[in-house]
């Protein structure tokens, strides 16, 4: 790493250390005797004063009458003082002999205060009224436009107004939606001079969040639902003027009905002034105007403005947060070619596929657009970034949402325009990935977060943006994953090279990058509360469980549905998502007496034709007999039918009268994944390239079991992972991969060997495939 910086690929900063010179791995100051100023004084100088702190070890205290000072020096940056304290830093007392003014000095200096109060005031109030406008070439007197423009008002505060897609309804009238969205959005024009300008200022400042409290932070707002009631706080609906986006010729190319972009704001196309509309807004950030665009999903009648909006803007990147189709609607029309071979005409503009790549989050396209209009240009390349795992209802997870937008981010831009963001309508999803994005940048150099500010900002450009309040939950979530989990991922050319040098480095053991990974690990490994296991720890089901804390989450467990009377819906087991489709995992543990009937209900309820028996089974619970004898119990029969390898059963499972399955079961004769007797990596490898060429043939989920369903389990299901991601991205994340099964089940993996035993089984794996490659 380059001086000042450290951790995986160099992205962390050490700016607290003296002269910024630490430790590469984990930013340990070099310089033992101090911090910068502005830093408290610990090993790691990364810790910046509090509010109204400054100086060496963050000693000096500042009493600035607005506003702290700055973190180095003190300074007042409003140059007043509180009561009672006076110098350039406010730090000095003044003596009860300076406050023994004459009475006429007291009366002029009660009025200064008084006015440099009125003063302030009205700066404050000029600064806001500023943030609202913006933008000099976007600047809008909006009182004059509101009183003087003709608005149907009684049908625009109309509560009836929701989002409707009008594909198939263009000429449909606005009140009358045929099609409602998850958000209500009540249509309401507030004018400018109705708020209360100053009081909230006061108001959204007190949701200022410094970045090291965030955790805490957001585990108080989820107890006392303080998102809901925060995001309640919000203006929603329409608050400005939108004329050109309600006009009748612009109708068919809004996707919803009363989803329009503002005047002030909208995005205009140029070269054609009677077609210049799209829906579409500038949005700006802390340090840029118009930073990004947030946009409705193109339609089929609205592609060539969309590719018009591209080339005019010189935009460089385009983020998709939507798919195409979404429970059977359509959200999106493809506005890209469909293979590498056929470009895509739109009017005059040639647009080609040069490339993509499927990952397991998102889509990456390499796009090539030529204008034949403007034959001073060449093509231009245009970065296309896809997100594929945004649930149809609800967020996606947060590590899922953090690593594509940190794929975005790493990505060079051709064009210096603005980011396009767009998802169906171009406000919720839209909104909530530019907040992250917003707010990360700023608060990497402010070191604090307002998210309740910064949606206010981006409302002020497009209306409703961030659509719910999980939305606004999500993006303090994502945050908090920014800026406490560094990049971990680690290319595939890469690895082998990157786990050398890591093992070569003369540091502690306690220090090196394995122990750094899994400390970090255990900082994050979820803690859930009782309530959490309502169905494992009830009166029924207590003593099914073989461990008596080691529990299925209720959101996590598989339900069985085909028990008989004497059982019911539970069993001790997690699901395990893949990271391809239909290859989940389903992690329990060896059944008890009791519990075999539950096993082979999960089996068959939920087609696992593949299961993998990491440990014996107890004695008085087998799950087969031997060779061609028949098992019976309640409504499940199997049988064990003849035997070509010692390590790979063929099962028989039928349901009452039901058709036959057949079942594989991988049985490894040596011990896997525990402390103090790891498999050799060969055995291991070998298991797992056998399991997966079965899935290949016949894809669903694999079952896998170990005594206690997590000591053993953890570190296959981890490996599986780890390959799995890697045949997909060309890159190894075991810390996320692993980080993403311990949501599942906090118990996976919790000791360090088997964590560096994951990193050393992929060492092996990738130095085997290049020797085969080579001979």
């Amino acid at each position: 790493c380059n001086e000042g910086h450290f951790g995986r690929n160099c992205n962390s900063s050490c700016d607290g250390c003296i002269s910024n010179s630490c430790e590469a791995i984990g930013g340990l100051c070099y310089n033992t005797t101090g911090c910068e100023l502005g830093y408290l004084v610990d090993e790691y100088c990364n810790k910046t004063c509090d509010d109204w702190y400054f100086g060496y070890n963050c000693t000096g205290k500042c009493y600035c009458l607005i506003g702290s000072c700055n973190r180095l020096n003190g300074i007042c940056p409003s140059g007043g003082c509180q009561k009672g304290w006076h110098g350039e830093s406010c730090e000095e007392a003044i003596s009860e002999l300076q406050k023994e003014d004459p009475p006429y000095a007291a009366a002029i200096g009660g009025g200064a205060t008084a006015v440099i109060l009125i003063l302030l005031i009205v700066v404050v109030f000029i600064i806001y009224r500023h943030r609202l406008i913006l933008t000099k070439d976007r600047k809008v007197d909006r009182k004059s436009s509101i009183n003087e423009t003709s608005f149907d008002t009684s049908k625009k505060t109309s509560n009836n107004h929701n989002y409707a897609n009008i594909d198939s309804i263009a000429k449909a009238k606005d009140d009358t939606p045929s099609v409602t969205e998850s958000e209500d959005t009540e249509s309401q024009i507030v004018k400018v001079d109705d708020v209360n300008v100053y009081g909230n200022v006061l108001s959204v400042l007190k949701y200022k969040i410094m970045v090291e409290d965030l955790k805490t932070a957001i585990h108080e707002k989820q107890k006392g639902e303080d998102f809901k009631k925060e995001y309640a706080i919000l203006q929603k609906g329409l608050l400005y003027p939108h004329v050109e986006g309600s006009k009748e010729d612009n109708k068919v190319k809004n996707r919803f009905l009363s989803l329009w972009p503002y005047d002030h704001s909208r995005v205009v196309l140029k070269g054609d002034t009677a077609h210049d509309y799209i829906n579409a807004s500038y949005i700006d950030n802390y340090e840029k105007e118009k930073a990004y665009i947030a946009a409705q999903g193109p339609k089929n009648e609205t592609l060539r403005d969309f590719w018009h909006m591209i080339w005019q803007e010189k935009v460089g990147k385009v983020v998709m947060v939507t798919q195409l189709k979404e429970n059977q609607k359509t959200k999106c029309a493809q506005y890209w070619p469909k293979s590498v071979t056929k470009p895509l005409a739109v009017n005059n503009y040639i647009v080609a596929l040069k490339e993509e790549r499927k990952h397991t989050v998102y889509v990456y396209r390499l796009l090539t657009v030529l204008n034949k209009n403007d034959t001073n240009e060449k093509e231009r390349k245009i970065h296309h970034f896809h997100f594929t795992q945004w649930p149809d209802h609800g967020v996606p997870d947060s590590i899922k949402l953090v690593s594509f937008y940190r794929k975005v981010k790493i990505e060079k831009c051709y064009q210096n325009g603005p980011m396009v963001v767009h998802c169906s309508a171009g406000v919720g999803r839209t909104g909530t990935f530019i907040a992250i994005d917003a707010l990360y940048k700023n608060g990497e150099n402010v070191g604090y977060v307002n998210v309740l500010e910064c949606i206010e900002m981006m409302r002020k450009d497009r209306m409703n943006m961030v659509q719910t309040y999980e939305q606004y939950e999500a993006v303090f979530e994502a945050l908090l994953e920014l800026f406490t989990v560094p990049e971990t991922s680690i290319p595939k050319n890469d690895f082998c090279k990157y786990i050398s040098d890591q093992e070569h480095k003369t540091v502690p053991r306690n220090q090196n990058m394995y122990k750094v990974e899994f400390q970090r690990l255990e900082t994050l490994r979820p803690v859930y509360p009782q309530s959490a296991y309502t169905a494992a720890t009830s009166k029924e089901n207590i003593q099914k469980n073989s461990k008596k804390k080691i529990f299925p989450h209720d959101k996590y467990r598989p339900y069985l549905m085909s028990y008989g009377k004497t059982s019911n819906d539970y069993i001790n087991a997690v699901i395990v998502p893949g990271c391809v489709e239909k290859s989940k995992l389903l992690v329990t543990q060896c059944p008890l007496e009791k519990t075999v009937v539950d096993f082979w209900t999960m089996v068959y309820d939920h087609q696992s034709n593949i299961v993998v028996l990491l440990d014996q089974l107890n004695v008085n619970a087998p799950l087969w007999l031997e060779q061609h004898e028949l098992l019976e119990f309640s409504q499940f029969s199997i049988v064990q039918e003849n035997v070509s390898n010692p390590d790979e059963l063929q099962l028989t499972l039928r349901h009452e009268n039901q058709c036959e399955r057949k079942i594989t079961v991988f049985t490894p004769n040596e011990s896997i994944g525990t402390s103090d007797n790891m498999l050799p990596s060969n055995i291991i490898l070998d298991l797992l390239k056998n399991v997966n060429d079965c899935w290949e043939e016949n894809k669903g989920p694999i079952t896998v079991i170990c005594s206690d369903g997590c000591s053993k389990s953890g570190v296959f299901v981890a490996l599986r992972l780890i390959l799995e991601k890697l045949a997909i991205d060309d890159e190894i994340d075991v810390f996320q991969v692993v980080r993403t099964i311990q949501v599942r089940r906090p118990e996976f993996l919790m000791n360090f060997d088997q964590y560096e035993y994951c990193y050393k089984c992929i060492k092996d794996h990738l130095e085997n495939e290049s020797l085969y490659a080579n001979v």
